[in-house]
C-alpha cells in the first residue's frame, strides 16, 4: 500500500474512534465523507480494468545480443465508460526491459505503441504477459489485471566474424565424400552393380534390375566424413569473473558461437558438446533449423556443471572417429583434460583447445600455465585475450605469437612448430608417436587412411 492509503486508513480509524466515543454529528459526517472517498476510489479502480482488450504482436521470438526486442502493445477499450489513469507494462524478466506506459481512453478508443528494448546479455527469459494497472484519482487505490499468456523468448549469444579462420581448426582426413563402399545402408549412393551371393535384398535396385533384365544392387559410400565438434567447459570451478556480461562464461559461449557459425557458412556439419548446468551433446549437422538449434543451447547454459572437463572428454570419446575434428573452448587452468586429449588424438580425432585466458578476469596467475603442457604436446592452442578481437585470436596458434615461457627442448628432427618424427624425452609428452592425419603446422597434406 502507498503512503497515501496507509494515511487515509489511520485517519479512518481516529475518526471511528472519535465517533463511537464522543456522539457528535460533525464526526459521523466525517466518517461517511471518509467512506464514501474510499468505496468511490475502490469502485474507480475496478471499473477501469473492465472491458479491455489487450494484444501484443511480436514478429519473432528469437533475438541477438546486440540486437533489439521488437513488438507492438494494443489496448481496446470495449466498455461504455472512459477510461483514465490507467498504466500498461509487458511482465518480463529480461534486465533492462521497460515498456510501461500511462494511457487514458474514451469508449471503443484504441490505442497501440511499439516497444523496442536493447538485448544485453544472452539467456531465456519469460515474456508475453501484459499487466494492466487502475488507480483511483485520489490515488488511494491501485488495482493490477494481466492478460494474455506467458512465453520463452530466446537471446542468442554475440557472434564475431571469423574470415581469417585458421584452416587447421577443421583440418580432417577427407572433406569430401569418401566414396570407399560401406558395410551398411546409409542416404549415400555411390553407384550400382551385378548382385553377388550374401547381398541384401535391401539394397537390390529394382528399377535398374527391370532395364537390365539382371539383379542389380546399390552400392553404398560413408557420405559428407569431415564433421566437427565444439566442446564448450562449462564446469561450475572453470570460470571467473565477477561482472555479469564480462567474464570468462560469456567469453566462451561468445567464442563457441562464432566457431559453430563459421563452420556452418562453410557449409562443414557442425556438433555441440557442452558440460554446464545440463549436459548437451548434439551431433552434427547443419542448416538453419540445427543452427537455430545450437544458439538456442548455447542462449540457456550456464557455468553451473559439476563433471570435469576430462571426465566429459571420455564420455564423448565413443562418439568421436577419425573423421571428427574437436575444438575445446575452456579456460580451465588444470592440467588433467590434456591427458583426455591425447587420448582422442589417439584414436585419430584432430584436436585443437581455444584458451580463455583466465587472468585477464582476476584469477591468480598459476606457476605453469595450461598453455606449457599443450605446447608440449604438440596441440594446437590459440590464446583469447579480454577485449582482443576473435578474428585476430583464432587465426594463429600461440606457437605463433610471442609468448612469456620457456618452450621444451626441440625433438631431434622437429621442425620449429614442434612437429616431427624425432624422439622426444620430455616428462610432459607421450611415449608413443602417432601419424597426424590432414595437414601438419607447415601446410603439408597429411594420408588419408
Amino acid at each position: 500500500m502507498s503512503k497515501r492509503t496507509i494515511g487515509i486508513l489511520i485517519l479512518l480509524a481516529v475518526v471511528t474512534f472519535y465517533t463511537l466515543g464522543t456522539g457528535f454529528s460533525f464526526f459521523y459526517r466525517f466518517l461517511y465523507v471518509i467512506a464514501l472517498v474510499l468505496l468511490f476510489g475502490l469502485l474507480w479502480a475496478w471499473l477501469n480494468l473492465q472491458g479491455l482488450q489487450v494484444r501484443l504482436t511480436r514478429l519473432s521470438h528469437r533475438g541477438q545480443v546486440g540486437g533489439y526486442l521488437d513488438g507492438q502493445i494494443q489496448v481496446v477499450n470495449r466498455f461504455r465508460f472512459p477510461k483514465s489513469w490507467l498504466e500498461v507494462r509487458e511482465v518480463t524478466d529480461i534486465p533492462g526491459y521497460t515498456t510501461g506506459r500511462g494511457i487514458a481512453m474514451v469508449r471503443d478508443q484504441s490505442r497501440s505503441w511499439r516497444i523496442e528494448t536493447y538485448l544485453a546479455r544472452r539467456g531465456v527469459f519469460n515474456t508475453g504477459i501484459v499487466e494492466v494497472t487502475s488507480q483511483d484519482p485520489f490515488g488511494l487505490f491501485r488495482l493490477s489485471r494481466r492478460f494474455l499468456e506467458s512465453e520463452q523468448y530466446v537471446v542468442f549469444p554475440p557472434t564475431e566474424p571469423l574470415p581469417d579462420l585458421d584452416p587447421r581448426f577443421a583440418f580432417l582426413p577427407s572433406d569430401r565424400r569418401v566414396t570407399r563402399r560401406s558395410d551398411h545402408i546409409t542416404p549415400e549412393s555411390s553407384g550400382v552393380r551385378e548382385y553377388v551371393y550374401g547381398d541384401s535384398f535391401r539394397q537390390i535396385h529394382w528399377p535398374y534390375t527391370a532395364r537390365m533384365n539382371n539383379l542389380m544392387v546399390k552400392e553404398f559410400d560413408m557420405g559428407l566424413s569431415a564433421e566437427s565438434w565444439v566442446l564448450l567447459d562449462m564446469q561450475r570451478g572453470s570460470h571467473v569473473g565477477d561482472d555479469p556480461v564480462d567474464n570468462t562464461e560469456e567469453l566462451s559461449v561468445k567464442t563457441a558461437a562464432s566457431l559453430l557459425t563459421r563452420f556452418d557458412e562453410l557449409s562443414m556439419p557442425v556438433g555441440l558438446a557442452t558440460n554446464g548446468d545440463q549436459n548437451w551433446l548434439m551431433r552434427p549437422g547443419s542448416g538453419p533449423g540445427h543452427m537455430g538449434n545450437l544458439m538456442e543451447a548455447l542462449a540457456g547454459v550456464r557455468a553451473q556443471g559439476n563433471v570435469t572437463l576430462e571426465r566429459f572428454l571420455y564420455d564423448l570419446q565413443p562418439h568421436l572417429s577419425r573423421f571428427n575434428s574437436l575444438t575445446v573452448v575452456t579456460p580451465s587452468r588444470r592440467t588433467e583434460w590434456i591427458h583426455a586429449l591425447n587420448s582422442l588424438r589417439r584414436d585419430g580425432v584432430n584436436v585443437a583447445v581455444v584458451y580463455i585466458e583466465p587472468t585477464d578476469f582476476g584469477a591468480a596467475a598459476e606457476v605453469q600455465s595450461p598453455l606449457d603442457f599443450l605446447f608440449s604436446n604438440d596441440i594446437s592452442v590459440y590464446r583469447v585475450r579480454r577485449g582482443q578481437s576473435l578474428n585476430e585470436a583464432l587465426s594463429m596458434t600461440v606457437y605463433n605469437h610471442p609468448y612469456p615461457f620457456i618452450a621444451p627442448p626441440p625433438r631431434a628432427g622437429a621442425d620449429e612448430n614442434g612437429s616431427g618424427t624425432g624422439s622426444d624425452s620430455s616428462p610432459g609428452s607421450a611415449s608413443v608417436q602417432f601419424a597426424y592425419q590432414g595437414a601438419d603446422d607447415s601446410g603439408q597434406q597429411g594420408v588419408s587412411p
